[in-house]
């Protein structure tokens, strides 16, 4: 049998060729593991994935009823009605993220897997280790487009429940080309906190790392960022900002066997170096792999498919929460070194996940704040 299987992809300015990397990751992981295997890709692309015809080309595709799954980004205020129309129609859906907000409770239904790198919970993860490790005061930095989602607030919470303050919140202007770093850079000499969030991405990211390795605190007060703002195929060039860590559940330097077979295999393909765009796509191969049953059918309710069997990915083991998220068994502590020409995110810790069942519970009241791009890669 053809598996029919729609992928809906939106632009990027973050990731220019989001799309052919994440297809190149999807198709992979199918290659490799399942070379035999049959599959008609129906490739939509969906804009920002923000706007009504994104539900449109999706219910046109249910209707015709000739897919088997979908497979999609999705803006934040489309979510409800993305995930509740593959509900209605009883038909599998992987909506695929960074990871940067909450899943909620109106979100999860048993015909949708909601498959992300889990960004939100390795801030909380980041929050809990700067307090236990660094001190017990941090500034914050952040953007007005990535200090909104959840991740200031995973940030803010994991520090806190530490034991950790939170001395000042500086929030960059709404127009970043206008920044006035200067003044948040001179709250941090002034405050001397033991460690400075930083939450930025992209090209405001390039440019408040160039600003902090001009610090006379550069190297003193260790900068604790979000992945995205280490990410290497963003930063190309050597900044000069020293002691500089990220929590996430991925490395590309790291030497387990998994990640070291994807990244030889995908280099092999197709010559380059794959990003998390790629290794987004990869795993999703694998769980389409993972849920096929044995006539080579996808199950409709495919995150019961496969919440008792956790997936062998590049990430590690990466299994499902109560909200149908995949959630991955650790995450690394890394640090941001300039090596060989360029960027690299080296693993020094490693931390059991400690976002529970009764923290995903109590994150439900969470607002979302802030700016909110429809999705944090774009």
């Amino acid at each position: 049998m053809t598996l029919q299987i729609a992928v809906l992809l939106p632009k990027s300015d973050m990731f220019p060729t989001l799309a052919k990397d994440f297809l190149q990751g999807l198709k992979l992981a199918l290659n490799t593991s399942k070379p035999d295997l049959d599959v008609n890709f129906i490739i939509e692309m969906t804009g920002l994935a923000n706007e009504e015809s994104l539900l449109k080309t999706c219910e046109k595709l249910l209707i015709e009823d000739t897919i088997d799954l979908a497979i999609g980004f999705c803006a934040d205020n489309l979510i409800d009605d993305f995930t509740t129309l593959f509900n209605s129609y009883k038909k599998p859906l992987i909506r695929v993220d960074l990871g940067a907000s909450v899943i909620k409770n109106e979100q999860v239904n048993p015909y949708t897997l909601h498959y992300t790198l889990n960004l939100w919970q390795s801030a909380y993860a980041a929050g809990l280790y700067a307090a236990e490790n660094y001190g017990k005061k941090a500034s914050f930095l952040a953007s007005a487009y990535d200090g909104g989602y959840h991740l200031s607030a995973a940030f803010a919470e994991g520090f806190q429940t530490a034991g950790g303050d939170i001395l000042r919140f500086n929030v960059g202007p709404i127009d970043y080309k206008q920044t006035n770093f200067t003044e948040m850079i001179a709250s941090i000499e002034k405050e001397q906190p033991d460690v400075i969030f930083a939450v930025f991405s992209y090209k405001e990211g390039v440019e408040i790392c160039k600003h902090l390795a001009d610090a006379s605190f550069n190297g003193n007060i260790p900068v604790m960022a979000i992945p995205l703002m280490t990410d290497e195929t963003i930063n190309i060039e050597d900044s000069g900002l020293k002691n500089v860590q990220s929590v996430a559940s991925w490395s590309f330097v790291d030497t387990s066997e998994a990640m070291q077979k994807f990244q030889n295999n995908f280099k092999d393909a197709h010559d380059e170096n794959p990003n998390v765009i790629s290794l987004l796509g990869y795993e999703v191969g694998q769980v389409i792999l993972h849920a096929q049953a044995e006539d080579g059918t996808l199950p409709a309710k495919i995150s019961e498919a496969i919440k008792d069997r956790p997936l062998k990915t590049p990430r590690g083991k990466i299994g499902v929460n109560s909200k149908n998220e995949s959630r991955p068994e650790c995450f690394y502590v890394r640090d941001f070194q300039f090596k060989n020409q360029r960027y690299e995110n080296h693993k020094i810790a490693e931390l059991n996940n400690p976002v529970s069942e009764e923290l995903l519970e109590k994150f439900q009241q969470w607002p979302n704040p802030s700016w909110q791009n429809p999705y944090q890669c774009t």
